[in-house]
C-alpha cells in the first residue's frame, strides 16, 4: 500500500456489502442516497473528486422545490444566502426588447421562485447534508468499473485515495456519475445526439451589473446567430457567463487561427445584452470549454443498476433543466428501488419501468423545445408573442410552466408545444411567400 499518509488516515471504514452503492456525489447521487437512507436502506456514496469542486449548471427550477423540502434543504439554501430566482428573460443578440417569463405567472407553477447557486458551494452543501444524515460518503475514490455477474450488476471495484483497490458488493448500483456516464461507457450504450452538435465556453465573473428587486436573480438567455449565451447572477455580484455555439461556427474560427479566448471575445462583442453587464467586471475563473456533451443512453436501468440524471442523458441547458431532471429523477428512481429493496428482492430492470417511461417522456418534451429553439421562426414566436391576441396569454402561461420545470404529466404540455410549432411554421410560410 502506498500514497499520501494523510490521505490514508482519512479513508473511512467501508463495509463489504451495501443495499445500494451510489456512484457520484453531486445532486443526483446525494438526493438518491438520502431518500433511500431515510427508508432504512444501507447506502454508500462514492465521489471521485473532493468538494468543493467547480461545476457548471447553476440555475435551479421551482418544480424541484418539493424534493428540497422533503429533505429539509430549502431552509439550508436560504441560510446559505443563495440568490432567489423568480424567472428568466429571453432576448436576441441586439439586446433590445427582452421578453420576461416570471414563474408566478405560470399556469401550474406551485412555487414562484428557485435559486441561482454557485455549484461548488451548492454541491458541497448537499454532500455535507448527506454526511450529517449518517451516510458513508467517500471522496477522492474512483469507481474503476461496475462488477457484473452475467447480466446483473453486483457491486463496484474501487480505487481508494491511497491507490489500494477494494471490491464492494451491492444489491443495487446507482450510476449518478454525471456526464462521465460510467455505465454508459462501460456497457457501450451512450449515444450522442446528432441534432445538438454544440460546443460550450463558460467562466465566472465578479462585479457584474445586475437588475434590481426580484429581477436581481433573473437568468438571461440571449439568442444569437452562433447559438445562445447565458448570464446567471449570484449573490454578492458574481455571475456565471457562457455561450453555446454551433460546432461549425466555432470550427471556422479555430481554423482561421483564433484560440478559445479570441472566440469568446467575439461572442461577447456580438452580444451586447451580455457584454454591457460585464463592463467593469473581472473574470474570476479561467475560460473553460466543453464539447460532445449532448447524449442519451439506450437504457436507464438493468438488473441491479439504474442511471440517474446526467448519467442517463444530458440535453442542451437552455432551459436550465439539468439539476431538476437529476433531482426529480432521483426521487422517482428511489421510489422504484425501495419497492424491491424493502421487499427483500434484488432490483430488476422492470422494477424501473415507470421511472424509465417518466424520464423518457420528460426528456422528449425538453428535446422538442430545444430542437425548436435553434429555429429562427420558433425563436421569433417564442420571444416576440403578439400580446393582446386571443389565446396568447394562455400560451405564455403554459410556456412558463415548462420553464419552471412543470412538465409532468407531459400530455398537459404538448398542446402548447404544438401551437408554438404551428405558429413558427406559419411564420416560415409567410416569409417564404413575401420573398417571392
Amino acid at each position: 500500500m502506498h500514497g499520501d499518509p494523510s490521505a490514508m488516515s482519512e479513508i473511512p471504514s467501508i463495509r463489504d456489502c451495501y443495499d445500494v452503492v451510489v456512484i457520484g456525489g453531486g445532486p443526483a447521487g446525494t438526493t438518491f442516497a438520502r431518500l433511500l437512507e431515510r427508508r432504512g436502506h444501507a447506502v454508500l456514496v462514492v465521489e471521485k473528486s473532493r468538494h468543493p469542486r467547480f461545476c457548471v449548471g447553476e440555475s435551479l427550477l421551482p418544480a424541484t422545490l418539493p424534493v428540497w423540502r422533503e429533505l429539509g434543504l430549502d431552509e439550508r439554501f436560504e441560510k446559505a444566502g443563495f440568490l432567489r430566482k423568480y424567472g428568466a428573460y429571453f432576448c436576441f443578440e441586439d439586446g433590445a426588447q427582452p421578453e420576461y417569463f416570471h414563474f408566478a405567472d405560470g399556469s401550474r407553477v406551485r412555487d414562484p421562485h428557485a435559486w441561482e447557486v454557485p455549484r461548488s458551494t451548492f454541491d458541497r452543501l448537499l454532500w455535507d447534508a448527506a454526511v450529517e444524515a449518517g451516510i458513508p460518503c467517500i471522496d477522492r475514490t474512483t469507481v474503476r468499473e461496475v462488477v457484473f455477474e452475467g447480466r446483473r450488476a453486483t457491486g463496484v471495484e474501487l480505487r481508494l485515495p491511497d491507490e489500494s483497490r477494494r471490491r464492494v458488493r451491492a444489491r443495487l448500483v446507482a450510476d449518478c456519475s454525471g456526464r462521465a456516464t460510467l455505465l454508459g461507457h462501460q456497457l457501450g450504450i451512450r449515444e450522442p445526439d446528432p441534432k445538438l452538435d454544440k460546443i460550450a465556453l463558460y467562466c465566472h465573473y465578479d462585479d457584474v451589473i445586475r437588475s434590481s428587486g426580484d429581477d436581481a436573480g433573473t437568468i438571461a438567455i440571449i439568442a444569437t446567430p452562433f447559438g445562445w449565451m447565458w448570464l446567471i447572477p449570484f449573490a454578492g455580484g458574481g455571475a456565471s457567463v457562457g455561450a453555446l455555439m454551433h460546432r461549425a461556427w466555432y470550427r471556422e474560427r479555430k481554423q482561421a487561427g483564433a484560440d478559445k479566448d479570441a472566440i469568446w471575445a467575439e461572442a461577447l462583442e456580438d452580444t451586447p445584452a451580455v457584454s454591457r453587464r460585464l463592463v467593469g467586471a473581472t473574470r474570476a475563473r479561467p475560460l473553460e470549454a466543453t464539447s460532445d456533451f449532448q447524449y442519451r443512453t439506450e437504457r436507464l436501468a438493468g438488473d441491479g443498476w439504474v442511471a440517474i440524471g446526467d448519467a442517463g442523458a444530458f440535453v442542451d441547458p437552455v432551459f436550465s433543466s439539468g439539476i431538476h431532471l437529476a433531482v426529480t429523477g432521483a426521487h422517482a428512481a428511489s421510489l422504484a428501488a425501495d419497492v424491491s429493496l424493502a421487499g427483500g428482492r434484488l432490483p430488476r430492470a422492470r422494477d424501473f419501468a415507470r421511472y424509465t417511461r417518466r424520464t423518457r417522456a420528460v426528456l422528449n418534451v425538453y428535446s422538442k423545445f430545444i430542437y425548436a429553439w435553434y429555429d429562427d421562426d420558433f425563436r421569433a414566436v417564442f420571444m416576440r408573442p403578439p400580446h393582446g391576441k386571443r389565446g396568447v396569454e394562455w400560451l405564455k402561461r403554459e410556456i412558463i410552466s415548462v420553464l419552471a420545470g412543470e412538465v409532468s404529466p407531459t400530455w398537459r404540455v404538448l398542446p402548447a408545444m404544438k401551437i408554438l410549432l404551428g405558429m413558427a411554421h406559419l411564420r416560415r410560410v409567410g416569409r417564404g411567400l413575401s420573398a417571392r
